[in-house]
């Protein structure tokens, strides 16, 4: 039915089923990232990499080759920059933003040498991938040096495990805070390493074999994994929150990936990042009270949301709306015959999981389940502050 859905997310999900290293250079590596985006973004990109080439060359008045020794860069192995080679099952995504952010604030005196291991053809890198590319573009774009005669600093590992060097790569780049020297990986980007890990280095720690199962589900649903930063939010399929995701259990994300499935298809739109939270808060507190619905079920739960307010969980749709005036209504109630000065804060349309969930609770319960045959389970109630009333159900 979503033939869209499944042509981008497949093109997506693709990605990570390589049965071995993909190793590319860096110019291959810059231009596949640009030439993923869409038209705009990448005329964006040109426009903000010319002027951080302008900015670099304001900092850097009157060099002229990267390899100058007043650029100061740290004393290492030397190695050739075209020598080094991106393994794209290994490395995160390119952020671009940032590339252009270390060009514009570069200061040769900080930049750490590339982290390799040798291959057949040159050198891995394992770690230092935006550094690399960031270099590349000063030295040809900036300096107007040959590509094959710039030479930066390397170090060069003993590498043993792939799945080692994975790990190292993680705990390497989750340093947070303003003067972070490296961009701290997003959620995405471990969660790509996961699976990259289990998918091309047989990686068996359970963690990873979660996570791999975890985007199986959804990938075989149509759906895919990605963030504001890939610049494809708005694709059909896409899932840009991915907290829910990570801290689900695998059961409870293959059953979202029903859910997901039958919207998206029925919709051809990507999942609202205020609809996931509350749809895999249901599915978990199903799963702490022992209580598992059917693929069927789940999928006539997507349809009655559809029914109700056409599954819109946007910020600004009907289904948040509706829940902050059946909780204010309820507010009201709840303090009639106090007086006023006595009254505590009026709740605010905060659209957060505890406000959301216990107005889809008592709308489930109204709607939902007296369609369900004799014996169909509900979980109990969660917390609520305040009751809603029927008449402020849909």
């Amino acid at each position: 039915m979503a033939t869209a859905t499944q042509s981008y997310a497949a093109q997506r999900n693709a990605v990570y089923q390589n049965s071995s290293s993909n190793l590319v250079d860096l110019v291959q590596r810059l231009n596949d990232t640009v030439a993923a985006m869409p038209v705009q973004a990448q005329r964006n990109w040109q426009g903000k990499l010319a002027k951080a080439l302008q900015t670099f060359k304001k900092n850097n008045p009157g060099l002229k080759s990267i390899n100058d020794p007043k650029f100061r860069l740290c004393k290492s192995l030397m190695g050739k920059l075209k020598d080094i080679q991106i393994d794209t099952t290994m490395q995160r995504e390119p952020n671009l933003q940032w590339i252009i952010t270390i060009i514009e604030n570069f200061r040769a005196y900080q930049a750490q040498p590339i982290q390799v291991y040798e291959t057949a053809n040159g050198m891995g890198a394992w770690d230092g991938q935006h550094t690399s590319l960031a270099l590349y573009l000063i030295a040809t774009q900036a300096l107007g040096m040959a590509f094959e005669d710039v030479e930066v600093p390397v170090n060069i590992y003993d590498i043993v495990s792939r799945g080692e060097i994975r790990g190292n790569f993680i705990n390497n780049n989750t340093t947070v805070g303003k003067n972070a020297g490296k961009k701290p990986l997003d959620i995405i980007d471990i969660i790509q390493q996961m699976i990259y890990g289990v998918e091309v280095d047989g990686v068996k720690e359970q963690e990873w074999v979660d996570a791999h199962a975890k985007w199986k589900a959804l990938a075989d649903a149509g759906m895919f994994m990605t963030a504001d930063k890939f610049n494809d939010t708005d694709q059909i399929g896409a899932i840009s929150r991915l907290n829910e995701i990570n801290d689900s259990s695998v059961a409870v994300v293959k059953k979202f990936a029903v859910y997901g499935q039958y919207v998206v298809d029925l919709q051809q739109r990507p999942i609202n990042t205020k609809e996931i939270p509350i749809i895999m808060e249901f599915l978990n507190i199903c799963e702490q009270q022992d209580i598992t619905y059917t693929d069927s079920q789940i999928e006539d739960l997507a349809q009655h949301c559809v029914d109700l307010f056409h599954a819109n969980f946007d910020a600004k749709g009907p289904f948040w709306d509706q829940a902050h005036q059946a909780n204010l209504n309820a507010y009201n109630k709840a303090n009639k015959g106090v007086p006023k000065h006595l009254w505590p804060d009026a709740p605010r349309n905060s659209k957060n999981v505890p406000q959301g969930i216990a107005f889809f609770w008592h709308q489930l319960q109204k709607s939902w389940v007296p369609t369900q045959g004799k014996g169909f389970k509900f979980p109990k109630q969660p917390f609520s502050v305040y009751q809603p009333d029927t008449k402020d159900l849909f």
